[in-house]
């Protein structure tokens, strides 16, 4: 492949999806704090239990982690 090193593209796809995990940690952290503090917003209620909103989270997280996983599978077995 000439241009783009594929080591160079799957670092920037590691980078991207840890980068994005990270800032949705950082995110429903921020929110559990508002909500500990006392703070009525309606997004409380939302991850009080298993509901849709959480499945998505959760969904969104698990993706972030597998393209993790398979880059780095793919470069160490190339």
């Amino acid at each position: 492949m000439k241009g783009i090193s594929p080591v160079v593209i799957g670092l920037a796809a590691i980078f991207i999806a840890i980068f994005m995990l990270f800032y949705i940690f950082d995110t429903l952290d921020k929110l559990s704090q508002r909500c500990q503090a006392g703070d009525q917003i309606p997004l409380c209620s939302q991850f009080t239990s298993m509901t849709f909103s959480m499945l998505i989270i959760l969904l969104v997280i698990s993706g972030f982690v597998i393209t993790v996983c398979i880059t780095v599978y793919i470069m160490v077995s190339v």
